[in-house]
């Protein structure tokens, strides 16, 4: 089977999928696009990769396709990483991420990867972030104002639901289901909220919601992949961190 990824490291959905390739060792070959340039909405991007034209996107060829075969096109992060679960060769691996042969098990994941959209997903910050980092000095605390501090806001409560579930956890290794190990709900949320934990947040006001990033930050594959939203972090904090609530926001 051949896989080819094409995704950006800044965008939080694409290193989920990314880390669970590493984590599950199904090979695959990377594809960089230009998101922000909006390289997803040319006419061969939508054509022959994904007609939503948004990345994530995974193309597939079985290795004993016929040559008419097309490739199977597959969009949205979750529906990928349930996939690729699905097909890994190392069913005891991909079993730690999603149980796929275990409905219940599947339905408590399920559960945590659909409230993220509403919950976690639907106050992304670090577009923002970006704009104000770009932006003319003048222009930095009015965005932190107008736009920042209502993301901060709506996050909060999200957060707050994470602390619950997870100081409700007795397990030795902190994750959202109580199992020994992390499954795609984790890794989806992480992804989100490392994002702006690179550029400086702390979440010093949600302890077990820390720890648990913490936890999950180090594993190597998240580590690796995470490396460019590192840097971009680091950037942002050293020209923009005096115009952003870092220390306070979710303390």
């Amino acid at each position: 089977m051949k896989i080819d990824l094409y995704a950006h490291r800044l965008s939080q959905p694409s290193r989920a999928v990314e880390i669970l390739l590493r984590e599950l060792a199904i090979p695959y070959t990377w594809h960089a696009v230009d998101f922000a340039n909006g390289e997803t909405r040319q006419a061969w991007f939508a054509r022959h990769i994904n007609a939503f034209e948004t990345i994530p996107a995974l193309v597939v060829e079985a290795d004993d396709a016929a040559p008419e075969t097309a490739p199977s096109r597959l969009a949205e992060s979750q529906a990928i990483m349930r996939y690729l679960c699905r097909i890994a060769p190392d069913r005891e691996a991909s079993a730690h991420w999603y149980a796929t042969d275990d409905a219940l098990r599947c339905a408590r994941t399920d559960t945590w990867l659909a409230w993220h959209h509403n919950n976690v997903r639907a106050f992304d910050m670090f577009h923002d972030i970006m704009n104000l980092h770009l932006t003319l000095p003048m222009l930095k605390y009015e965005l932190q104002a107008n736009k920042l501090k209502p993301l901060q806001d709506g996050l909060r409560g999200g957060l707050a639901q994470l602390e619950r579930q997870l100081a409700g956890q007795t397990g030795p290794t902190p994750t959202l289901c109580g199992h020994d190990h992390p499954d795609l709900a984790d890794l989806a949320i992480a992804c989100e909220l490392y994002q702006i934990a690179a550029v400086g947040y702390r979440f010093t006001g949600f302890a077990h919601v820390a720890r648990w990033l913490d936890t999950m930050a180090e594993r190597p594959h998240f580590r690796d992949v995470s490396r460019e939203i590192l840097d971009q972090g680091r950037t942002i904090r050293e020209h923009s961190g005096d115009y952003l609530d870092l220390a306070s926001a979710f303390a």
